[in-house]
């Protein structure tokens, strides 16, 4: 499910990046006889890192909430610390009964 969210996320902000690469250096390359290579190579990529790294950060961020959703949809006991409070027949290895509360002074 993490993958399924910011793989969307990741195609339209890079796809968004290389259609806002600037025209003018694309053009100049295309005249000194750039081939279509040359110009992802040269210009296209280098123009975009900083959309690459940004939407790295975006989709970690969206790959946690997709696994985190994904988690809470598949989960049916839920963490066993927690039931054990409602169910003391699970043992969790946590003793209620050796608590001493006095203070020596």
């Amino acid at each position: 499910m993490g993958i399924a969210i910011s793989l969307v996320v990741t195609i339209l902000e890079i796809s968004n990046g290389f259609i806002n690469t600037d025209k003018e250096k694309i053009k100049m390359a295309k005249t000194f006889g750039a081939n279509k290579l040359q110009l992802l190579t040269k210009i296209i990529i280098p123009a975009n890192t900083a959309t690459f790294i940004n939407s790295l950060k975006v989709n970690l961020g969206l790959s946690l909430v997709g696994v985190i959703s994904g988690e809470f949809l598949v989960s049916k006991a839920g963490l066993r610390i927690f039931n054990s409070i409602r169910r003391p027949s699970i043992s969790t290895g946590f003793s209620y009964d050796k608590c001493d509360n006095t203070a020596e002074l």
